[in-house]
């Protein structure tokens, strides 16, 4: 469940569904005879990669068919990421559903942070026996073991400190061997790290000037300028990084925090892989006490945090606009606020 102030896809309006297992629909494409074929700009193609999934309609038959289970009923999650239950109460599963258009070897690579993770004994979703990657109408498939939360009641204490605590710990652990890319960007919108990311974010812009109001051309330059000198975390040391380690992704068990959607987790500036987390407003103190606890920051880190926190929200806005390119002279004008927040939250975390 998304807390109100978690800032991840903010302004995105995504609906869920729940239906028995003859109930799920994909969109199929309209072809039209004599229509061109025109090649979708990279914020279209962005919005296909994160929304469109084919054989939805049929994945409790493939699952079935792989696995030998008889699933009862598909629940959607989030995009592309769906609850599987199955008969006779087998332990549920969880579908990820990757886009077509994301490499079968970046799948591939999730796989083998998750083996490495169970092997280690780190708590994380567990990947669904030997065979937990399939392709589905050219999609990869990505199931893992369905995991429970426990009643609020149930759970330790101080759960965000424990989430904080045991992303430290993962930084200090060693890069799988066969998950060692560049990450810490938020996979639905690049592979790689916020330094990729952002230059996707400077194609999105590219993009969509056209469909810029007359007259604001100025503040489009202004934008354009911040996304071309935001800080992406070049330079800092690297670690072992979950892309987006928020409370929305640690399920909260008896044991404690279980961090789940390991997607494009890699190699990457440790603090540039935080920034999402480091900008709640509730969040962020008790995950920094708790990763304090276990990990420490260089000043030269603590220097940058402002920067890359302003780069995270510059993120967001900018997707923002892109769904509405009429927004573009009031997005420009929260550039300055935007700076003033991440500069007070930083120096509010400095201090831990």
């Amino acid at each position: 469940m998304r807390h109100a102030d978690d800032q991840w896809l903010a302004g995105v309006d995504i609906k869920f569904f729940v239906c028995d297992t003859g109930g799920l629909r994909s969109r199929s494409a309209i072809n039209l005879p004599g229509m061109a074929t025109v090649k979708p700009s990279a914020f279209d193609s962005l919005l296909e990669r994160m929304y469109q999934r084919s054989g939805v309609d049929t994945l409790s038959s493939h699952l079935e068919k792989t696995y030998g289970i008889t699933v009862t009923k598909v629940s959607q999650l989030d995009v592309g990421v769906f609850r599987v239950d199955r008969a006779d109460k087998a332990k549920s599963l969880v579908a990820r559903v990757f886009s077509a258009a994301r490499p079968y070897l970046a799948a591939e690579a999730d796989l083998a942070v998750l083996r490495h993770l169970a092997g280690i004994g780190f708590p994380a979703e567990r990947p669904f026996g030997s065979g937990a990657l399939t392709s589905h109408e050219g999609q990869a498939v990505l199931v893992t073991e369905f995991i429970k939360e426990a009643p609020k009641a149930k759970r330790p204490r101080y759960p965000i400190m424990r989430l904080g605590a045991m992303v430290g710990r993962l930084h200090g652990l060693a890069v799988p061997a066969g998950a060692d890319r560049p990450a810490g960007a938020l996979h639905h919108f690049a592979e790689g790290t916020m330094a990729d990311e952002l230059r996707a974010v400077a194609g999105w812009l590219d993009s969509i000037e056209a469909r810029v109001p007359s007259g604001d051309g100025s503040a489009f330059d202004n934008i354009r300028t911040a996304v071309a000198a935001a800080d992406g975390g070049d330079g800092l040391p690297e670690a072992f990084v979950h892309p987006d380690p928020v409370p929305k992704n640690a399920i909260f068990t008896a044991e404690g925090p279980v961090l789940v959607d390991w997607t494009s987790a890699g190699r990457g500036p440790r603090l540039a892989s935080m920034t999402l987390v480091l900008r709640s407003g509730w969040a962020a103190v008790p995950f920094m006490k708790g990763y304090a606890r276990v990990a420490s920051l260089t000043e030269e880190k603590r220097d940058r945090l402002a920067g890359l926190l302003f780069s995270r929200a510059l993120i967001g806005a900018v997707f923002r606009l892109c769904r509405d390119p009429k927004t573009v002279s009031a997005t420009a004008k929260r550039l300055g606020p935007i700076r003033g927040e991440s500069a007070h939250k930083a120096h509010e975390l400095r201090t831990i």
